[in-house]
């Protein structure tokens, strides 16, 4: 990179045992960390080719990088800093509102301004973090004391849960966690099956287009116990996912009408025929 072209942006160009970093200063036009009130008067890149990626202070961090090709002026390049760090404080307040509204803690790291928050279920505890675009991805999963290691990562879309158990449970079926059985005496405890609802309601009741569905099915694969999850996130646009005992097979959206159903979508996924998926109730035994 011609530092020359660096020092036209108004960039302190330094040689660092990393490779070249750069400095903007920011006095005119500061950003505002909002827990801490701190105002952020400069921010350090790293000079990646084309591109300069914030890596100081904490608080910018993981914002998108810069691509100088598309900068012309300082002027441009502040401009361009404050809307990305104000769209990252946007995400912050909606994330940190959808958290509560789900009854769960919104942390926020007063330097970094990393969102994150704990989710737990049974045995299991699951820490979700936040990137800078509002991204909630599985940052560490625990069951009982032991680190699920293959959980790091999974993306969980926030805004597809309505209810805080929505999500548990759903993290729980990724995870491969059991389901604890209700006990029996509990009244009003037991499941309800759709052909009771059908059988009651008839084949022609509706699901009004805003009210949420949830779904479960369990199934037995040549000797294996599976389980099926399903729930509606608008209209007929579902959110499927599909758990062994070693965990998450697989998980994506689907639309109704275009869904195969459970055992062939199940058989299509395992590569068996679709005879050597078994439906079961929901007291069959599970390994």
């Amino acid at each position: 990179m011609d530092t020359a072209r660096l020092r036209e942006l108004g960039l302190q160009v330094r040689e660092e045992p990393s490779g070249v970093e750069v400095v903007l200063d920011l006095e005119a036009a500061s950003l505002v960390n909002p827990i801490t009130k701190d105002f952020i008067t400069e921010i350090t890149f790293q000079v990646m080719g084309d591109r300069l990626i914030p890596i100081s202070p904490p608080a910018v961090v993981g914002m998108t990088p810069i691509l100088l090709s598309a900068i012309d002026a300082a002027e441009e390049m502040q401009a361009l800093l404050l809307d990305t760090f104000s769209d990252h404080v946007f995400h912050l307040q909606r994330r940190s509102e959808e958290l509560q509204l789900l009854g769960l803690p919104a942390d926020v790291d007063p330097q970094s301004l990393v969102l994150s928050t704990d989710v737990k279920e049974g045995q299991l505890a699951v820490k979700l973090v936040a990137d800078r675009q509002g991204n909630f991805r599985i940052a560490q999963a625990i069951r009982g004391r032991e680190e699920l290691a293959t959980a790091a990562g999974h993306v969980i879309e926030l805004s597809e849960f309505r209810e805080k158990a929505a999500l548990t449970g759903y993290l729980a079926a990724l995870l491969g966690e059991p389901v604890p059985r209700a006990p029996q005496a509990a009244s009003g405890a037991e499941p309800v099956r759709f052909v009771e609802i059908v059988e009651k309601f008839g084949p022609q009741s509706l699901v009004p287009p805003r009210s949420s569905l949830e779904l479960l099915a369990q199934l037995q694969v040549e000797g294996k116990a599976y389980r099926f999850a399903a729930a509606r996130i608008a209209g007929r646009t579902f959110r499927g996912l599909l758990a062994g005992t070693q965990g998450k097979v697989w998980a994506g959206r689907f639309e109704l009408d275009e869904f195969p159903g459970v055992v062939q979508l199940v058989a299509d996924l395992l590569k068996v025929a679709p005879e050597a998926v078994r439906l079961v109730g929901p007291d069959a035994p599970q390994e």
